[in-house]
Formats: C-alpha cells, sequence, structure tokens
C-alpha cells in the first residue's frame, strides 16, 4: 500500500507524538508498505524501509516549534499543505494517515481527490483550543462543527484511549479503533 503520512511536528524528536509516528513507520515498514511523510523543519531523520520524508522550508523565523496550537504551526501546516499538493501531482497514494490539524490536509484530499484518509486522533482539537485559549469559548459550536466533519469523513479513527473515542461519537465516525499510547516507562 502507497500511504502519504501527515505529520504536523518536528519529526523526529524524543516526545510524544513524534515517538508514536516513528512507531506507526516502524511497524508500517515492516508491513511493506510504502510510505511518503510530510514533516516540519525540525527534527532528525530515521530510516526505514519503504520511508521517504519530506520536510516543510525552514524558514529563520520559525524554530523550537512547541506542542499545541501556535503560529509557528500554522506557518508550517501552510506550506505542508502545499507539499503534500505537489506530491499529490507527482505520485499516486491509496490512503492519507493524518494526526492532529493535518486532517483538514486529508480532508481537503479526500473531497477533491477521492483520496480517503485514517485521522491518528491524540486529543480532540476543538477541546484543546478552548482550554489553551477560553477567550475562543465563544467559537465552540465552529470548533465542534469541524472537528465532527473530520471525523466523519475520515474511514477510520485511531483514538490513543477510550475517553476520547466515547467523546467523538457523538460525530457519527464510520470506524473507530482504539490503539493506547504505549508507557515509555523502564
Amino acid at each position: 500500500m502507497k500511504i502519504l503520512l501527515l505529520a504536523p511536528h518536528p519529526f523526529y524528536q524524543n516526545r510524544g507524538t513524534p515517538i508514536a509516528v516513528d512507531l506507526v513507520l516502524k511497524v508500517l515498514s515492516k508491513r511493506g508498505d510504502s510510505i511518503d511523510v510530510v514533516t516540519y523543519p525540525e527534527g532528525k531523520n530515521v530510516n526505514y524501509e519503504n520511508v521517504k520524508i519530506y520536510r516543510t522550508p525552514q524558514l529563520p523565523f520559525v524554530r523550537n516549534i512547541r506542542p499545541g496550537f501556535s503560529w509557528k504551526k500554522i506557518i508550517c501546516d501552510f506550506f505542508m499543505f502545499f507539499q503534500v499538493i505537489q506530491l499529490i501531482f507527482c505520485k499516486r497514494y491509496d490512503l492519507v494517515h493524518a494526526g492532529e490539524e493535518s486532517v483538514f490536509i486529508g480532508l481537503v484530499l479526500k473531497v477533491i481527490f477521492k483520496l480517503p484518509y485514517v485521522y491518528d486522533m491524540d486529543s480532540s482539537l476543538a477541546q484543546q483550543m478552548i482550554e489553551k485559549y477560553p477567550l475562543l469559548s465563544i467559537f465552540a459550536s465552529l470548533f465542534d462543527y469541524l472537528e465532527g466533519i473530520a471525523v466523519k469523513n475520515a474511514k477510520v479513527i485511531i483514538a490513543v484511549c477510550d475517553a476520547l473515542a466515547e467523546d467523538i461519537r457523538k460525530y457519527n465516525p464510520k470506524h473507530v479503533v482504539v490503539i493506547p499510547d504505549i508507557s515509555l516507562l523502564k
């Protein structure tokens, strides 16, 4: 299978989501899938069979990208979108694996190119925005609506816990699979 994996964060860095993405790449590579990863400019390369990493441009004023919503991520996501469109026109993919906010890129690809996507969901983006920026609570309905569209249109939702899987049931997802994060404690 030819998979386009969207990783909207520095990859690889030794922290939460990048660790999970690395584990996904290991499994898909061993399975024999061909994976193109589009990610941010920061991070170190990993070398797995059948995995190619594409990075957004390194901009001098966008460094040290932290987890969560930020203007730096918005800039990187903008460039990620155009990198993805360029790849779509050059290559043929069977599936998009989208994490975090890149699910909206996956949604656009589904609408325009009829390309199915899997939503690798670590948390509710709608809840995250309101919790981090309480003043945005006036947009809570809009955030829920947008998240609902992304969830409803995904071929599969991969949730990291039962609580998240239960929370998104209100959006009527097609299929939800719970794959808990693994403990990094030794």
